[in-house]
C-alpha cells in the first residue's frame, strides 16, 4: 500500500473544488433532465393531442411517418416531432 501524504490546507481545497464541481453537475443534469423529459409524450398523448386510434399510431410508426423512441417495452415521442406532423397534414388537407 502506497502513502501519500499532503498538507491540511492542500486537502481542503481539494475537498471544496470537488464539492463544487459535484455540486455543478448536479445542477446541469437536473435541468436537462426536466427540459428533456418534458419533451417526450407516450402513445395516450399522442392519441389524444392528435386524436387518432392507437391503430393509426401504429400504422404511423411502422411507415416510418412519426419517429419514436424505445425505453423497454414502451415508446416515446418528441412533442415537436407529433406537432410537425400534424402541421405537415394540415399543410397538406389531409387527416
Amino acid at each position: 500500500m502506497e502513502i501519500i501524504s499532503i498538507e491540511a490546507g492542500t486537502f481542503e481545497a481539494m475537498n471544496k473544488a470537488l464539492s463544487s464541481l459535484i455540486e455543478s453537475v448536479r445542477t446541469r443534469n437536473g435541468k436537462l433532465l426536466k427540459e428533456d423529459l418534458s419533451d417526450w409524450i407516450d402513445n395516450q398523448d399522442v392519441c389524444i393531442m392528435m386524436d387518432i386510434s392507437p391503430r393509426k399510431l401504429l400504422t404511423l410508426r411502422r411507415t416510418g411517418e412519426i419517429p419514436y423512441s424505445r425505453i423497454d417495452r414502451k415508446i416515446y415521442y418528441r412533442k415537436k416531432d407529433i406537432i410537425m406532423y400534424m402541421e405537415k397534414m394540415l399543410q397538406n388537407g389531409n387527416d
